[in-house]
């Protein structure tokens, strides 16, 4: 599937799609710049919930074992809106440096790293294994005492390709 594929099936579409000063303002927010693949996508949609069903897999699982829930975007939306999920992260135990932009069907984050070193990657956050105290860096989310941020994909682009319609 390709970023624009996805976009076509998102609910909401006849809703005026975010310019460049919006994807920017929203950068502005969050102290960070998006990487290049998902700015062109956040401006091809508002986000919102799939029309038709969307899976995926995780590296060891079968194929399409996982769909998507919930694609973010700059929509009002509470469910799927990403100022609501980066106001929220650390209620969420969303690791720092991540934005939730997606959620799985069981309600788990689907969530992109901001940090410079590592702009892009995207993790799969496993609500049912994540346990510690307090906000976790990337590095304690991968790690064996935490262990519920499952490294995903090199980029958004290289995620969605990995997405199939059932």
């Amino acid at each position: 599937m390709t970023p624009n594929e996805l976009a076509a099936i998102i609910d909401g579409q006849t809703a005026l799609v975010p310019d460049s000063a919006e994807i920017e303002a929203f950068e502005a927010l969050i102290g960070a710049r998006l990487p290049d693949d998902y700015r062109a996508f956040l401006a091809l949609t508002r986000g919102g919930r799939l029309r038709g069903r969307v899976v995926f897999s995780l590296v060891g699982e079968e194929i399409g074992a996982e769909r998507v829930g919930c694609v973010a975007g700059l929509c009002g939306e509470e469910d799927c809106s990403l100022q609501e999920r980066h106001r929220t992260a650390s209620d969420c135990d969303i690791p720092e440096s991540l934005l939730s932009i997606m959620t799985d069907g069981g309600g788990n984050d689907i969530a992109l790293v901001l940090r410079p070193d590592r702009l892009g990657e995207v993790f799969f956050l496993d609500h049912e294994v994540s346990g510690g105290e307090g906000r976790p860096t990337l590095e304690d989310a991968e790690g064996k005492d935490w262990g519920y941020a499952i490294r995903f994909a090199s980029s958004f682009s290289e995620m969605v390709a990995g997405f199939r319609i059932a």
